[in-house]
């Protein structure tokens, strides 16, 4: 016994370590972004910095990060990264992305005045300039600090990488919008009883997967946009893209997430069969509509079952079209007559369905929920209707004040959300474009960033005070995002 658990020390170690480098060298890198060199935070980040560096190198003789696509390693074993970790890892990833870094190693201990002259360098270099690498190495000759290395990020082949954001946010709207007639696609070939597309749908999905790890603000804005007319298929692609989003950062693999994105796209499969003035009914069901309505997990899982297409994927569609709407503690339906543990995709899929039914308009509901009040009931709901775990990390991803907020500002401006801080300790300070008024409309302004401070008060320079009602406002928010 006690050989396992010094086994399962080694194991965990790295991971440990590793976390801790990342989680204070990132604070220091985003510190120098705000703060100048002789500034006490920088000292104090330094310092906690160096701790845990000089730590390291005391018990492993070196310290050696290296960045692979999106996987961290530490001294050549992969970090594993916690759910609750995982904004930091990712947002230090796409600085260390655009400065095409991928080494940073330290073969002794090190002084302040050094590490301060490291990570100056770093924050300092242009973006998307492969040749970083090189500047970085020859200051650091110059300045005879031996036992700093920096080297570069290496891509491979098979990725696209979409440098220039502009690019980005084109490819996101792609996926987004193919997927919307992909879903119209699957539903005809359904009712139609014709052959499906499957290898399309695939592809689409890893797209998708691509789309989310590259740009994800893009596409969680565009699932973020209330879409009266085309709420059954708008709905399907926003559970998908939801679900990946969140699948990313409770770490399941890329090559599953993709699944986890057909089974989002496709939970709601049975309401095909269910006849469209029942499904557009804006008044009460009657308990046998009622009924019908209840019927649709099982009636999906059941068309899937019967869809041959599907190969290895139909058990991940089955149990998301036949677990979204039982519940965490199983209280939900389709009634059970044995108690059954709810899948990890049933559990993700739950989450992103709830969400996305109350944040946009129906037909018996032209006016969404706003989303703090959504987020407080998840967290009400959390144990009972969701997985505890899972709710706090999607509560963390969409933040408080979601992209599309409306919001007023302490200055008196008026703005809407349009990028959440990947740092899980500014989410209440996001990006906001603001609006001004002019000719009777609502017009796009400048893009401010909340952690923006006054050099001379040291307070931040706008803050938000309250959330608003696009619809009071006759503000259409997908105008200003897109």
């Amino acid at each position: 016994m006690p050989e396992e658990k010094s086994h399962l020390d080694h194991e965990h170690l790295p991971t440990k370590l590793g976390t801790e480098f990342v989680g204070k060298f990132y604070r220091l890198l985003k510190g120098t972004t705000i703060y100048d060199r002789k500034n006490v935070i920088i000292d104090r980040l330094t310092k906690e910095c160096l701790q845990v560096i000089n730590g390291i190198i005391q018990s492993e003789d070196h310290l050696f990060l290296k960045i692979v696509r999106d996987n961290f390693f530490f001294n050549n074993i992969r970090i594993i990264v916690k759910a609750d970790m995982y904004p930091i890892f990712k947002a230090f990833w796409q600085e260390m992305k655009k400065r095409w870094i991928g080494e940073v190693e330290f073969s002794a201990e090190v002084g302040a005045e050094h590490l301060k002259d490291f990570i100056y360098l770093l924050s300092g270099l242009e973006e998307n300039n492969e040749s970083n690498y090189l500047y970085v190495k020859k200051q650091l000759e110059y300045r005879n600090i031996e036992s700093i290395h920096a080297g570069k990020l290496e891509f491979f082949k098979d990725e696209e990488i979409y440098i220039d954001s502009e690019d980005q946010k084109k490819f996101s709207k792609e996926v987004y919008f193919k997927s919307i007639s992909l879903v119209k696609e699957v539903i005809e070939s359904i009712n139609q009883q014709k052959a499906l597309n499957i290898r399309k749908a695939k592809r689409l999905m890893q797209n998708a997967v691509n789309a989310i790890m590259q740009d994800e603000s893009t596409l969680l804005g565009l699932a973020n946009i209330k879409n009266y007319d085309e709420y059954t298929f708008n709905h399907s692609v926003n559970v998908a893209i939801y679900a990946i989003a969140l699948g990313q950062r409770i770490g399941i693999p890329k090559k599953h997430l993709s699944h986890l994105g057909m089974a989002g796209l496709f939970h709601d499969i049975g309401k095909t069969k269910i006849p469209k003035e029942i499904l557009n009914k804006s008044g009460k069901l009657s308990s046998q509509e009622w009924t019908m309505m209840r019927a649709h997990p099982l009636v999906g899982a059941e068309i899937v079952m019967r869809m041959k297409e599907w190969g290895e994927l139909s058990t991940r569609l089955i149990d998301a079209a036949f677990e979204h709407h039982l519940k965490y503690d199983l209280t939900g339906y389709p009634r059970l007559t044995r108690k059954r543990k709810i899948t990890l995709f049933g559990r993700i899929v739950t989450i992103a369905d709830f969400y996305d039914a109350l944040v946009r308009p129906r037909v018996y509901n032209r006016f969404p929920y706003v989303s703090e009040k959504i987020l407080g009931l998840m967290l009400e709901r959390s144990g009972k209707d969701f997985d505890p775990a899972i709710v706090k990390v999607f509560i963390n991803m969409i933040g408080i004040f979601p992209l599309g907020t409306l919001v007023l500002l302490n200055t008196n401006e008026m703005g809407i959300v349009s990028q959440i801080q990947e740092d899980s300790e500014l989410i209440d300070r996001p990006k906001v474009c603001l609006l001004y008024y002019s000719d009777g409309d609502y017009r796009k302004g400048k893009m401010v960033d909340l952690r923006e401070m006054d050099e001379g008060t040291k307070d931040f320079k706008r803050s938000i005070v309250k959330t608003l009602d696009p619809n009071e406002y006759n503000i259409n928010v997908a105008e200003f995002l897109i």
